[in-house]
């Protein structure tokens, strides 16, 4: 076999080698909504999720261990609860953003019929850098930012929606723009980074949803 040749079976290997490990990690992960559907089984199981913190909402039910159960939900919104260890972010150490990305590692168990997760591992996955933005280029377009994941800096306020409901604002020099649910909370005047994802609200307006602090200062 001459060089050339030896070369193109490397080639060749590699590219087989890439796509067996692609396909490999795909399914290692097992998909909330199978476990779901299919309980008993998977019960006693050691199963590895990917899936979004959803704190105790979206809840399918009632906690099944522990009143400080938490639930994970996949992009659909298909819930299963999760009791044992408490997701922590590896940057901060304090528990995920409401949403926020996580990889589980859990046994499977069931009560009454319905699974849950009995959590040995629980990861906060770090999502694509954020983009820097100013509120005033989502406020010109909406349509554009949808769904993206953005990065702003400004200060905290607080004001009312059209139906007289309280809510959280971020202002720049440019404008200022809703959040989502906070995290934590902040007084008026808190100096913040946040990122998150550029939602639509219940009357259509743009939003940052899914909202992290980066850092918070408050003079």
């Amino acid at each position: 076999m001459n060089k050339k040749s030896f070369c193109l079976l490397l080639a060749f290997m590699a590219m087989l080698l890439a796509t067996f490990t692609a396909s490999a990690a795909e399914g290692l992960a097992t998909p909330i909504n199978e476990i779901i559907k299919n309980p008993a089984a998977y019960e006693g199981k050691y199963v590895s999720i990917t899936g979004h913190y959803s704190g105790w909402k979206n809840a399918p039910g009632s906690p099944p261990v522990t009143r400080s159960d938490w639930v994970l939900c996949d992009k659909d919104k298909n819930a299963i609860y999760c009791t044992g260890l408490m997701p922590q972010d590896q940057t901060t150490g304090t528990t995920p953003a409401f949403w926020k990305p996580l990889n589980v590692l859990a046994q499977v168990k069931c009560v009454d019929g319905k699974a849950f997760l009995v959590v040995e591992e629980a990861k906060a996955l770090t999502l694509d850098v954020e983009k820097m933005v100013s509120v005033s280029q989502i406020l010109f377009a909406p349509i554009e930012m949808q769904g993206e994941y953005v990065g702003l800096m400004g200060v905290l306020a607080k004001g009312y929606g059209v139906k007289g409901d309280r809510m959280y604002l971020l202002a720049d020099p440019t404008g200022a723009i809703k959040l989502g649910r906070m995290p934590k909370l902040f007084p008026k005047g808190t100096i913040l980074h946040v990122r998150g994802v550029v939602r639509s609200d219940e009357n259509g307006l743009p939003m940052i949803d899914s909202v992290e602090i980066v850092s918070a200062r408050v003079d």
